[in-house]
């Protein structure tokens, strides 16, 4: 009997505090989602469920081959956490397919409705044009109506990326989810390695 081969998976301590990246050597969903609401999670995937039971996470988000998770609070030392995930993702990770399906994607509600929105806008309006100049806006967080966004790739350091935040971005974003409240840069602009401009 063949056993399955081993998951592997990398933890990254973010900028945000209370935030880790985790990547996995395989894909888990094909494009961008997030989840903050474990019974949702409980209903519609077992692996995001497990992740939840971990305990003291207030969003996941999955993008490809990569979990952004989100404590509720700041913890003092991200190992622990990040190999009680690192076990809960294995143990629960499909053998095939995402961990998620497309079908669970109309049935989200409240704050994870709204983040799906953004996601819409940034995914179909706003990543395509950033690219021709080598770079993409994501959001990194969440809290109420508020986004936190980071712009990355030729768009981190350019002299035009506050202009391209304030009236593309921010306006792009507004006239399609008009209940967002404050839009936050959270850029590390003097990081950019290969501004456009």
């Amino acid at each position: 009997m063949n056993e399955a081969p081993e998951v592997r998976i990398t933890a990254e301590p973010q900028a945000r505090p209370e935030q880790c990246l985790f990547r996995f050597d395989r894909i888990l969903f094909p494009g961008t989602v997030y989840v903050s609401d474990p019974a949702f999670a409980a209903e519609h995937s077992p692996f995001l469920h497990a992740l939840f039971e971990t305990g003291g996470i207030r969003g996941i988000q999955v993008r490809h081959s990569e979990l952004l998770v989100t404590l509720a609070q700041k913890p003092d030392d991200w190992r622990e956490y990040a190999r009680a995930i690192g076990s809960a993702a294995r143990a629960s990770l499909p053998g095939e397919g995402e961990v998620l399906s497309d079908a669970a994607l109309a049935q989200f509600e409240g704050h994870d409705a709204f983040r799906a929105k953004v996601q819409n806008v940034i995914d179909t309006r706003l990543n395509p044009g950033l690219a021709s100049h080598g770079g993409f806006v994501e959001v990194v967080d969440s809290i109420g109506m508020d986004l936190y966004l980071n712009m990355g790739g030729g768009c981190q350091g350019c002299s035009s990326a506050a202009a391209t935040m304030k009236q593309g971005v921010e306006v792009s974003i507004r006239d399609a989810v008009p209940e967002i409240e404050n839009i936050y840069d959270a850029t590390d602009h003097a990081a950019g390695v290969n501004p456009y401009m």
